[in-house]
Protein backbone atom coordinates (compact mmCIF):
# COMPACT_ATOMS: atom_id res chain seq x y z
CA UNK A 1 0.00 0.00 0.00
CA UNK A 2 1.69 3.57 -0.79
CA UNK A 3 1.77 6.71 1.38
CA UNK A 4 -0.77 8.31 -0.78
CA UNK A 5 -3.21 5.17 -0.43
CA UNK A 6 -2.87 4.72 3.11
CA UNK A 7 -3.70 8.08 4.08
CA UNK A 8 -6.83 7.88 1.95
CA UNK A 9 -8.08 4.74 3.73
CA UNK A 10 -6.80 6.34 6.95
CA UNK A 11 -9.21 9.21 6.39
CA UNK A 12 -11.94 7.39 5.19
CA UNK A 13 -12.02 5.32 8.15
CA UNK A 14 -12.21 8.32 10.64
CA UNK A 15 -15.42 9.15 8.66
CA UNK A 16 -17.26 6.32 10.29
CA UNK A 17 -15.81 6.12 13.66
CA UNK A 18 -14.86 8.79 16.28
CA UNK A 19 -11.18 9.28 15.62
CA UNK A 20 -9.04 10.70 18.53
CA UNK A 21 -6.80 13.98 18.17
CA UNK A 22 -4.07 14.29 21.14
CA UNK A 23 -5.35 10.84 22.79
CA UNK A 24 -8.47 12.60 24.11
CA UNK A 25 -12.12 12.38 23.38
CA UNK A 26 -13.84 11.36 20.29
CA UNK A 27 -13.71 14.36 17.41
CA UNK A 28 -18.18 13.64 17.74
CA UNK A 29 -18.21 15.37 21.18
CA UNK A 30 -15.16 17.81 20.44
CA UNK A 31 -17.72 20.77 19.34
CA UNK A 32 -19.33 23.76 21.53
CA UNK A 33 -22.45 21.78 22.48
CA UNK A 34 -23.01 19.76 25.98
CA UNK A 35 -22.50 16.08 25.08
CA UNK A 36 -23.80 14.79 28.46
CA UNK A 37 -26.42 15.18 31.45
CA UNK A 38 -27.00 13.65 34.35
CA UNK A 39 -30.36 14.94 36.49
CA UNK A 40 -31.44 13.57 39.75
CA UNK A 41 -35.34 14.27 40.33
CA UNK A 42 -36.70 14.33 43.59
CA UNK A 43 -40.17 14.96 44.02
CA UNK A 44 -41.79 16.53 47.48
CA UNK A 45 -44.53 17.05 49.27
CA UNK A 46 -45.33 18.61 52.57
CA UNK A 47 -44.99 16.68 55.81
CA UNK A 48 -45.28 17.35 59.44
CA UNK A 49 -43.78 15.97 62.49
CA UNK A 50 -44.62 19.01 64.55
CA UNK A 51 -42.91 21.20 61.97
CA UNK A 52 -43.83 21.48 58.23
CA UNK A 53 -41.37 20.75 55.63
CA UNK A 54 -40.86 19.27 52.27
CA UNK A 55 -40.52 15.50 52.37
CA UNK A 56 -39.36 13.14 49.47
CA UNK A 57 -42.30 10.67 48.24
CA UNK A 58 -39.96 9.95 44.70
CA UNK A 59 -36.68 9.67 43.20
CA UNK A 60 -35.62 9.11 39.71
CA UNK A 61 -31.85 9.58 38.35
CA UNK A 62 -31.72 9.82 34.50
CA UNK A 63 -28.47 9.52 32.47
CA UNK A 64 -28.33 11.29 28.88
CA UNK A 65 -25.18 10.58 26.53
CA UNK A 66 -25.49 12.53 23.20
CA UNK A 67 -22.05 13.49 21.89
CA UNK A 68 -22.49 17.52 20.76
CA UNK A 69 -26.19 16.93 19.92
CA UNK A 70 -27.21 17.76 24.17
CA UNK A 71 -31.24 19.42 23.60
CA UNK A 72 -31.36 22.51 26.32
CA UNK A 73 -33.50 22.23 29.59
CA UNK A 74 -33.43 25.57 30.12
CA UNK A 75 -36.48 26.92 31.27
CA UNK A 76 -37.81 30.26 29.50
CA UNK A 77 -36.57 33.56 30.74
CA UNK A 78 -37.02 35.14 34.27
CA UNK A 79 -40.78 35.95 34.18
CA UNK A 80 -41.59 34.28 31.21
CA UNK A 81 -43.86 31.42 30.32
CA UNK A 82 -43.52 28.93 27.55
CA UNK A 83 -46.35 26.32 26.24
CA UNK A 84 -45.30 22.56 26.17
CA UNK A 85 -42.18 22.76 27.13
CA UNK A 86 -40.49 19.35 27.59
CA UNK A 87 -38.65 19.31 30.85
CA UNK A 88 -38.48 16.01 31.56
CA UNK A 89 -36.51 14.58 28.80
CA UNK A 90 -37.29 10.64 27.97
CA UNK A 91 -34.58 10.01 25.80
CA UNK A 92 -31.26 11.45 24.79
CA UNK A 93 -32.54 13.26 21.02
CA UNK A 94 -31.36 11.97 17.92
CA UNK A 95 -27.75 12.56 18.60
CA UNK A 96 -28.38 9.98 21.33
CA UNK A 97 -25.51 7.26 21.11
CA UNK A 98 -24.16 4.35 23.19
CA UNK A 99 -21.45 5.43 25.63
CA UNK A 100 -17.82 4.61 25.28
CA UNK A 101 -15.87 2.19 27.62
CA UNK A 102 -19.42 1.37 29.02
CA UNK A 103 -19.34 -2.51 30.29
CA UNK A 104 -22.27 -3.02 31.92
CA UNK A 105 -25.03 -0.52 33.37
CA UNK A 106 -24.14 2.71 34.60
CA UNK A 107 -23.75 2.28 38.14
CA UNK A 108 -24.71 5.35 40.86
CA UNK A 109 -23.95 6.16 44.25
CA UNK A 110 -25.26 8.61 47.17
CA UNK A 111 -24.50 8.85 50.62
CA UNK A 112 -27.14 6.55 51.50
CA UNK A 113 -27.88 4.60 48.25
CA UNK A 114 -26.78 3.37 44.86
CA UNK A 115 -28.27 1.47 41.93
CA UNK A 116 -28.20 0.91 38.50
CA UNK A 117 -29.47 3.00 35.23
CA UNK A 118 -31.65 0.68 33.00
CA UNK A 119 -31.23 2.18 29.37
CA UNK A 120 -35.02 3.05 27.71
CA UNK A 121 -33.19 4.63 24.63
CA UNK A 122 -30.36 5.29 22.46
CA UNK A 123 -27.88 7.06 24.78
CA UNK A 124 -30.54 7.30 27.71
CA UNK A 125 -30.71 5.49 30.90
CA UNK A 126 -32.94 5.88 33.98
CA UNK A 127 -33.14 4.57 37.87
CA UNK A 128 -36.95 4.79 39.52
CA UNK A 129 -34.77 5.10 42.59
CA UNK A 130 -38.34 4.70 45.47
CA UNK A 131 -40.51 3.35 42.68
CA UNK A 132 -44.16 4.07 44.02
CA UNK A 133 -42.96 3.95 48.00
CA UNK A 134 -44.10 7.75 49.43
CA UNK A 135 -42.56 8.88 52.52
CA UNK A 136 -41.49 11.57 54.37
CA UNK A 137 -37.61 11.56 54.43
CA UNK A 138 -35.42 15.05 54.48
CA UNK A 139 -34.21 15.72 50.92
CA UNK A 140 -31.22 16.86 52.40
CA UNK A 141 -30.37 13.75 54.24
CA UNK A 142 -31.09 11.74 51.35
CA UNK A 143 -28.49 13.87 48.77
CA UNK A 144 -26.28 15.55 51.75
CA UNK A 145 -23.35 15.01 48.70
CA UNK A 146 -25.03 14.59 45.68
CA UNK A 147 -25.36 11.79 43.63
CA UNK A 148 -22.43 10.33 42.02
CA UNK A 149 -21.79 7.85 38.78
CA UNK A 150 -19.59 4.79 40.20
CA UNK A 151 -19.56 3.15 36.78
CA UNK A 152 -20.31 4.73 34.04
CA UNK A 153 -17.67 4.25 31.11
CA UNK A 154 -16.37 7.86 30.54
CA UNK A 155 -18.53 9.64 32.68
CA UNK A 156 -17.37 7.51 36.00
CA UNK A 157 -17.15 10.27 38.63
CA UNK A 158 -19.75 12.38 37.17
CA UNK A 159 -21.75 14.03 39.96
CA UNK A 160 -24.60 16.36 40.22
CA UNK A 161 -24.35 19.58 43.36
CA UNK A 162 -25.56 18.72 46.98
CA UNK A 163 -29.16 20.65 47.56
CA UNK A 164 -29.65 23.31 49.78
CA UNK A 165 -32.35 23.24 52.48
CA UNK A 166 -36.06 22.90 50.13
CA UNK A 167 -38.29 25.88 51.57
CA UNK A 168 -41.91 25.03 52.29
CA UNK A 169 -44.19 25.04 49.09
CA UNK A 170 -48.02 26.57 49.77
CA UNK A 171 -50.42 25.54 47.35
CA UNK A 172 -53.79 27.62 47.74
CA UNK A 173 -56.84 27.85 45.49
CA UNK A 174 -57.23 23.62 45.26
CA UNK A 175 -60.67 22.16 45.39
CA UNK A 176 -61.75 20.72 48.10
CA UNK A 177 -64.24 17.14 48.19
CA UNK A 178 -65.79 16.71 51.35
CA UNK A 179 -66.67 13.56 50.81
CA UNK A 180 -63.28 12.50 49.96
CA UNK A 181 -61.52 14.90 51.82
CA UNK A 182 -59.21 15.22 48.59
CA UNK A 183 -57.83 18.11 47.14
CA UNK A 184 -57.81 18.49 43.57
CA UNK A 185 -57.33 21.34 40.27
CA UNK A 186 -60.37 21.62 38.66
CA UNK A 187 -60.41 23.45 35.32
CA UNK A 188 -60.32 27.10 35.62
CA UNK A 189 -59.09 27.33 39.46
CA UNK A 190 -56.97 29.99 40.85
CA UNK A 191 -54.12 28.54 41.93
CA UNK A 192 -51.42 30.40 44.45
CA UNK A 193 -48.23 28.38 44.81
CA UNK A 194 -45.93 30.68 47.71
CA UNK A 195 -42.58 29.27 48.96
CA UNK A 196 -39.86 30.65 51.86
CA UNK A 197 -36.42 32.23 50.94
CA UNK A 198 -34.20 29.72 50.08
CA UNK A 199 -30.80 28.71 48.11
CA UNK A 200 -31.18 27.20 45.00
CA UNK A 201 -30.14 28.89 41.79
CA UNK A 202 -33.42 28.95 39.68
CA UNK A 203 -37.21 27.98 40.41
CA UNK A 204 -39.81 27.25 37.55
CA UNK A 205 -43.18 26.47 37.54
CA UNK A 206 -45.25 23.95 35.40
CA UNK A 207 -48.72 23.53 35.37
CA UNK A 208 -49.40 20.31 33.97
CA UNK A 209 -52.47 18.52 32.30
CA UNK A 210 -51.59 14.78 33.20
CA UNK A 211 -52.71 11.29 31.92
CA UNK A 212 -51.08 7.99 33.83
CA UNK A 213 -48.53 11.00 35.02
CA UNK A 214 -47.31 12.34 31.80
CA UNK A 215 -48.05 15.69 30.71
CA UNK A 216 -50.15 15.90 27.82
CA UNK A 217 -50.24 19.70 27.77
CA UNK A 218 -48.03 22.07 29.59
CA UNK A 219 -47.50 25.82 30.69
CA UNK A 220 -43.86 26.09 32.27
CA UNK A 221 -42.73 29.66 33.84
CA UNK A 222 -39.52 30.81 35.55
CA UNK A 223 -40.04 32.02 38.72
CA UNK A 224 -36.40 32.61 39.64
CA UNK A 225 -36.20 35.62 42.01
CA UNK A 226 -40.05 35.58 43.49
CA UNK A 227 -41.14 34.11 46.46
CA UNK A 228 -44.67 33.47 44.97
CA UNK A 229 -46.80 32.19 41.51
CA UNK A 230 -50.48 33.26 40.66
CA UNK A 231 -52.38 30.40 38.39
CA UNK A 232 -55.20 32.81 36.87
CA UNK A 233 -57.59 32.47 33.89
CA UNK A 234 -55.02 33.65 31.42
CA UNK A 235 -52.18 30.54 32.04
CA UNK A 236 -55.96 28.50 31.69
CA UNK A 237 -56.82 30.44 28.52
CA UNK A 238 -53.31 28.74 27.07
CA UNK A 239 -54.63 25.36 27.08
CA UNK A 240 -57.56 23.31 25.90
CA UNK A 241 -60.29 22.87 28.55
CA UNK A 242 -61.65 19.48 26.15
CA UNK A 243 -58.21 17.82 26.68
CA UNK A 244 -59.28 14.70 27.96
CA UNK A 245 -57.05 14.31 31.07
CA UNK A 246 -56.99 12.53 34.30
CA UNK A 247 -55.81 15.40 36.42
CA UNK A 248 -54.62 19.28 36.64
CA UNK A 249 -51.21 19.54 38.31
CA UNK A 250 -48.59 22.11 39.16
CA UNK A 251 -45.01 21.45 40.22
CA UNK A 252 -42.36 24.06 41.79
CA UNK A 253 -38.99 22.89 40.83
CA UNK A 254 -36.12 23.95 42.73
CA UNK A 255 -32.62 23.50 40.77
CA UNK A 256 -28.80 23.73 40.78
CA UNK A 257 -26.38 22.74 38.22
CA UNK A 258 -22.71 22.64 37.31
CA UNK A 259 -20.62 21.91 33.81
CA UNK A 260 -18.39 19.49 33.82
CA UNK A 261 -15.21 18.59 31.60
CA UNK A 262 -13.71 15.26 31.76
CA UNK A 263 -10.58 14.40 30.99
CA UNK A 264 -12.22 12.83 27.60
CA UNK A 265 -13.15 16.38 26.96
CA UNK A 266 -16.77 15.94 27.54
CA UNK A 267 -18.70 18.37 28.15
CA UNK A 268 -21.29 17.36 31.34
CA UNK A 269 -24.34 19.13 32.61
CA UNK A 270 -25.20 17.55 36.09
CA UNK A 271 -28.51 18.81 37.78
CA UNK A 272 -30.18 18.38 40.72
CA UNK A 273 -33.89 19.26 41.46
CA UNK A 274 -36.40 19.41 44.12
CA UNK A 275 -39.86 19.18 42.72
CA UNK A 276 -42.55 20.06 44.84
CA UNK A 277 -45.85 18.69 43.76
CA UNK A 278 -49.23 20.06 43.99
CA UNK A 279 -51.34 16.87 43.87
CA UNK A 280 -49.75 13.76 44.84
CA UNK A 281 -51.32 10.30 43.77
CA UNK A 282 -51.20 7.58 45.85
Amino acid sequence: MTRSTLFIFLSSACIGMACKGNDKGGTDWLGEERDARMISDVYTWLCDDGTEYQGVFKQQISLEFAPDGLGSLAPPSAGGCQLDKDMFPADAGAAGADLPDLSSDPRWASAVDSGELSELAAGFWRDDVTGNVHSCNDITDLLESGVELTDAGLLTGISTPAPPEVPVVEFDGLTYHPETGAETIEWGDPIVASWADHGWEEVWVQIRREREGEAWESVTCNATGDSSFTMEQDFWDLMDEDLEVEQNNIYVAFTMSKEEVTEDELKVEAVTRAMAVGIVQD
